[in-house]
């Protein structure tokens, strides 16, 4: 599982401004890990955001930090998986902006945006998205097709969206709101799927 480090792990307190650790981090992301292998992916040099992860008691739980990672749209998350080894059809995408946090070389790792609008999720709404995928398939792609069959469509969400276009959306509750969506861009082959809690 890929984290986004600064607004998704590290988000910014809306009262005072102030960075903080995501909330439940410390119940929950020894939980996720017994299930996915944690790494940070980042814009920030990779020493800085160690020390920063650490700062803040969240190092700890992660495999491995992928700094310096600047691309005009999202992240190398299909090159990062080929140095681990692993799959892109059961590995997820943490982050809070759908351009800059979505697969750049890949259209097989789904994306969850988290902390959007203002408000901060507590890291147990992420556990429990991944227990919502892995009940519909070990294959996180075909998860999310499974999961928009019961859904709601949601035509309002449809359109330009960060430099690209939302080409399908849904609304779906499993005890929480969430949205399934589709994403294009010019600068990427394929489809990137999204799923906003």
């Amino acid at each position: 599982m890929f984290w986004d480090m600064a607004g998704t792990l590290i988000p910014y307190d809306p009262m005072t401004g102030r960075p903080l650790p995501l909330p439940g981090c410390q119940d929950f992301l020894p939980e996720i890990a017994r299930s996915f292998r944690l790494v940070v992916t980042t814009g920030d040099g990779t020493a800085s955001a160690r020390s920063y992860l650490s700062g803040f008691e969240i190092l700890q739980y992660m495999e491995q930090v992928f700094g310096d990672l600047g691309h005009p749209v999202g992240k190398p998350y299909g090159e990062i998986l080929r140095q681990l080894r692993g799959n892109p059809d059961q590995s997820l995408a943490v982050g809070d902006r759908l351009r800059a946090d979505i697969p750049a070389d890949t259209d097989r790792v789904v994306t969850l945006l988290i902390n959007q609008d203002g408000d901060i999720i507590n890291a147990g709404m992420v556990s429990f998205m991944t227990h919502i995928l892995k009940k519909q398939s070990a294959c996180f792609p075909e998860a999310f097709r499974l999961l928009t069959a019961g859904a709601d469509p949601d035509p309002e969400s449809v359109g330009s969206a960060w430099g690209g276009e939302i080409t399908e959306a849904w609304r779906r509750n499993d005890g929480f709101d969430y949205r399934l969506q589709v994403y294009r861009h010019s600068a990427l082959a394929g489809e990137r799927l999204i799923i906003v809690i």
